[in-house]
C-alpha cells in the first residue's frame, strides 16, 4: 500500500482522501471541496488536488491501470511535480 501524500496541509487533506470522495461519487474540485475542505485555506494545492481527482476519474473510467491508491507521481511531468512541491 502506497503511504498517502498531504496534498492540502492547511486542511491536512491526502491524495487518498481525495481519490476516496471521487470514487464516492464527487466529480469536481468543487464537490471535492465542499467535501473535504481542500484547497480552501491559502488555495496554494488546487492544481495539486486537481491532478488527485483527474487521476481518480482515470481509474474509475478504467483508463489507466495502476494499481496502487492515491496519487501516481510517476505519470505526472515536471511542472506538475513542481506544483506539487509548491503546494507543501
Amino acid at each position: 500500500m502506497e503511504l498517502p501524500v498531504y496534498i492540502c496541509l492547511c486542511k491536512a487533506v491526502t491524495d487518498h482522501d481525495i481519490e476516496a470522495a471521487v470514487f464516492a461519487g464527487a466529480e469536481t474540485l468543487g464537490q471535492v471541496q465542499r467535501e473535504l475542505a481542500v484547497s480552501t485555506g491559502c488555495g496554494r494545492c488546487a492544481n495539486a488536488a486537481q491532478m488527485v481527482i483527474d487521476q481518480a476519474k482515470a481509474k474509475l473510467a478504467g483508463s489507466d491501470t495502476f494499481g496502487s491508491p492515491g496519487l501516481n507521481v510517476a505519470s505526472l511531468a515536471t511542472q506538475d511535480i513542481a506544483a506539487l512541491v509548491y503546494a507543501a
